[in-house]
């Protein structure tokens, strides 16, 4: 059996303005784990990811916090228990609303890379950063 202790990962910070704490704590780079991806997710307040879609489904499951989703369906709210699953190719963007870290855990089938996911989040990131500020046109 393989023991994973989120807690004592560090995990990668996604900067502004998609923050983040991202911890894939079972992949096939990380603990062998060739079946899946599990990750653990740190959304603090006024954080959010990116809009995007990946090329197979993702399971995200609300473990605390307060959040909206936004996907094909419009505004879904977030809390404790929810679990929404983004089927292939499907847009999708989660938002924190609340006053506390929006903690969720997400699974791929089948597994991502933690490169892979790392490298992903970190570009939307910086092309997002690299864009031209309105103010400044």
């Amino acid at each position: 059996m393989k023991v994973v202790r989120a807690w004592e990962e560090d995990g990668v910070t996604i900067p502004e303005p998609y923050r983040r704490t991202l911890k894939v704590l079972f992949a096939p780079d990380k603990e062998g784990v060739s079946e899946l991806t599990f990750s653990h997710v740190l959304v603090p307040p006024g954080g959010q990811t990116d809009h995007h879609a990946h090329d197979r489904p993702e399971l995200i499951y609300v473990v605390s916090g307060q959040g909206i989703a936004l996907c094909q369906e419009g505004r879904v709210p977030l809390t404790p228990g929810v679990a929404l699953w983004a089927p292939r190719d499907e847009p999708h963007q989660i938002h924190n609303t609340g006053s506390e870290d929006l903690t969720l855990v997400t699974v791929f089938v089948p597994g991502y890379g933690a490169q892979e996911i790392h490298n992903r989040c970190l570009q939307a990131a910086a092309a997002c950063n690299a864009l031209p500020d309105a103010a400044d046109q």
